[in-house]
């Protein structure tokens, strides 16, 4: 009797045991699969914001015929092409249900590849922005006289202008492209790096 009561306590042991794992977040798939999930569905968000900004600049390039601000937009096309074409491919690589065998392996990949994906669009931006602001301030400038960009910008006050307003709003885009890029991506990759850590703890 006592050998059968014995049997019976240490049935009930592992079964604490056993839910006391299931409750643990790291052993639920919920809690790996959720940033996963979220990081994917942003990107794709993020992808046809990029397509719907393209399309704008190219109504500029339609609709604006003047060639220094036209140079402008066509740089601008080419970084959104080349920003949607890593995007994709990043989007495409993501599988949130992680079908591989080894968990942890996919999580790092999946980290690394958004990790390195952010640095490098930040890079690339920080680029691109002067251009950005060129271009828009010669079409409001245009728009506004009602001269071409060649005569608005020949007076020297406005090339002083165009400097001041370079200085302004290229560290300011550059900020705001960061913050936004952090509210999208940056807490959800910070919860994949969490499920990273601990499954290397309990590894």
């Amino acid at each position: 009797m006592n050998d059968l009561n014995e049997i019976w306590g240490q049935e009930d042991t592992q079964n604490d045991v056993l839910q006391e794992m299931l409750q643990n977040k790291s052993f639920t798939k919920g809690s790996i699969h959720s940033p996963l999930a979220k990081l994917k569905k942003n990107l794709f968000v993020h992808i046809i914001y990029a397509v719907v900004i393209t399309l704008a600049y190219a109504f500029v390039i339609y609709y604006f015929p003047f060639w220094q601000v036209q140079a402008c937009m066509l740089l601008l096309i080419g970084f959104n092409f080349w920003a949607i074409s890593s995007a994709y491919r990043l989007y495409k690589n993501v599988d949130p249900d992680l079908t591989h065998d080894n968990v942890l392996t996919e999580l790092k990949k999946h980290y690394y590849a958004f990790s390195d994906w952010q640095k490098q669009s930040m890079r690339v931006a920080l680029f691109i922005y002067p251009f950005a602001g060129a271009g828009g301030f010669m079409l409001g400038g245009a728009i506004g006289s009602g001269k071409t960009p060649e005569a608005f910008m020949a007076d020297y006050r406005i090339m002083i202008a165009l400097g001041i307003t370079l200085l302004v709003l290229v560290p300011l885009c550059y900020w705001m492209a960061k913050w936004m890029n952090r509210v999208a991506f940056g807490k959800l990759i910070k919860q994949l790096k969490e499920r990273i850590d601990e499954l290397e703890k309990e590894g």
